[in-house]
């Protein structure tokens, strides 16, 4: 208990009424002024002071994660209610998507006009403005063929350079089986993505395919019995390096093969080549065949970072598998079909994911799962801040990368079909379809209107939805830009 203070004698003094006034009590500097307010802000002035520096701090770190988000591809800049068409792509740029070649803020591809001419274009993914136009290829007749011989790819570790095939050769199909069939022009052509200019070009006679090592371009030339000889000459002078032929693989896969005949494509450490109907070869970059075995019947994928190899086989049931190839022949073959992921930001290193009825996630390079969801099936998926974001039939979902615990799931309104799903880091952007009950049109099918559904990422809560532009019914993500696709083709979102 607290003692109280001792007691004081205190004398009153009364003044005369001609005694003489007391001083004028003196001004207090402005000095003096601050340093009682300082001694004697009331607490709750202080309290809102440190608020605000500590809301002010928080609005930073939420602006510079947003900001590093922004740089991980596949996640789209920022999209709000307001959504709409920036852009259309033309006809003629079709495949100006196919192999995300960018450079200083335009997307780079080929135009394919349907009088039969090429040309290299740079065009400005907010704008779809041309940067610049490189003829590749004259005009010529053009039949009625399935699909055209050429393309583009990124010279490896060569900042703004693009190598091209430029053909008029063409695919046929007949019962579903690809044919490629040559044509009289074949050059490798690589160009400078600041301008277009043509930093070097060297013919390929007969190319049906190629690909792009860090110094050499190589080709594929189709023989007489099957057989594929594969052609590696400098990327800039054609020099030869080196000429391999791979045999005519023996007996029919029971898988589907998806991407015509003959394919290339670098690997980490050499170059990858599947032959009709879906057997891969893996070379090193001598041009030594390493591998001959491995079954790629229902396709294959490349990881765009680490370069490593994934062959997709169908097993004599009918259930689909994924193998992971190690080059000495250390393979790992996972039951399921491997999620495609819009974006990545790798803050789960080697996390490979797989669908069938469960979802199940695994570290790469490891036949046993790390966790696995059953009655949980993953259309499509991203992964963020250590969080898995899962586009699963009738919903979404959200899982701990880590753990495999279910955060929450939602599910869509009824009779809503849900398709892709990205991020422009603030949302998850579902994009689905409801049935267009005013349409009497069934020429199609059944005629539909596409949705852009915006939920949070930290509980799925719905925040907006609205429908997308006319005739734009799905939409998905290739580097920071939202293409949206339908009846209407595809256009650029914003």
């Amino acid at each position: 208990m607290a003692r109280p203070a001792p007691m004081q004698t205190v004398e009153l003094v009364e003044l005369d009424d001609d005694a003489a006034p007391l001083p004028a009590v003196a001004r207090l500097s402005r000095a003096d002024r601050w340093r009682i307010v300082r001694r004697w802000a009331p607490a709750p002035v202080a309290l809102l002071l440190v608020l605000g520096g500590m809301q002010a701090l928080d609005v930073a770190r939420d602006r510079a994660a947003l900001d590093a988000l922004s740089e991980v591809p596949g996640v789209v800049r920022p999209v709000d209610q307001d959504v709409r068409v920036l852009w259309t792509v033309d006809e003629d740029l079709a495949s100006l998507f196919w192999w995300d070649l960018r450079a200083d803020g335009t997307i780079i591809g080929l135009e394919r006009p349907a009088d039969g001419s090429q040309a290299l274009v740079s065009v400005d993914e907010r704008t779809g403005e041309r940067r610049w136009t490189t003829p590749l290829a004259p005009a010529h007749p053009v039949g009625s063929a399935g699909g055209q011989i050429g393309g583009c790819a990124q010279v490896p570790h060569v900042s703004g350079r693009v190598a091209c095939l430029v053909s008029d050769g063409v695919v046929t199909y007949t019962e579903g089986v690809a044919h490629p069939v040559p044509g009289e022009l074949s050059t490798v052509v690589v160009l400078d993505t600041a301008d277009g200019s043509v930093v070097g070009e060297h013919p390929a006679p007969g190319a049906v395919a190629f690909a792009v090592l860090p110094d050499a371009a190589v080709v594929a030339v189709a023989g007489a019995d099957d057989a594929v000889t594969l052609v590696a000459t400098g990327l800039l002078d054609g020099e030869p390096r080196w000429t391999t032929t791979v045999p005519a693989p023996t007996g029919q896969g029971d898988g589907v093969f998806l991407d015509g005949s003959i394919a290339l494509f670098g690997t980490v450490d050499g170059l990858g080549a599947v032959v009709s109907p879906g057997r891969m070869f893996l070379l090193d970059r001598e041009g030594e065949v390493v591998r001959d075995d491995i079954d790629a019947g229902a396709g294959w994928e490349v990881d765009k970072v680490t370069r490593s190899v994934a062959a997709l086989s169908v097993e004599p049931g009918g259930d689909q598998s994924t193998t992971f190839v190690g080059r000495d022949r250390s393979d790992v073959t996972i039951p399921g079909r491997r999620v495609s992921l819009s974006a990545d930001d790798g803050s789960v290193p080697g996390l490979v994911l797989m669908s069938d009825s469960t979802l199940r996630a695994y570290d790469r390079g490891s036949p046993e799962p790390r966790w696995s969801l059953p009655d949980l099936r993953a259309d499509t998926a991203l992964v963020l801040r250590g969080r898995v974001y899962v586009s699963s039939g009738r919903g979404l979902a959200a899982v701990d990368a880590g753990t495999g615990e279910e955060l929450w799931r939602t599910r869509v309104p009824d009779g809503r079909s849900v398709g892709g799903l990205v991020t422009d880091g603030r949302h998850l952007l579902s994009s689905q379809q409801r049935p267009d009950t005013a349409s009497t049109d069934t020429t199609e099918g059944f005629p539909s209107i596409g949705e852009l559904a915006a939920y949070r990422l930290d509980d799925g809560t719905e925040d907006w939805r609205v429908d997308l532009p006319d005739g734009l019914t799905g939409v998905w993500a290739t580097g920071s830009t939202l293409l949206a696709w339908g009846e209407a083709g595809a256009s650029v979102l914003g």
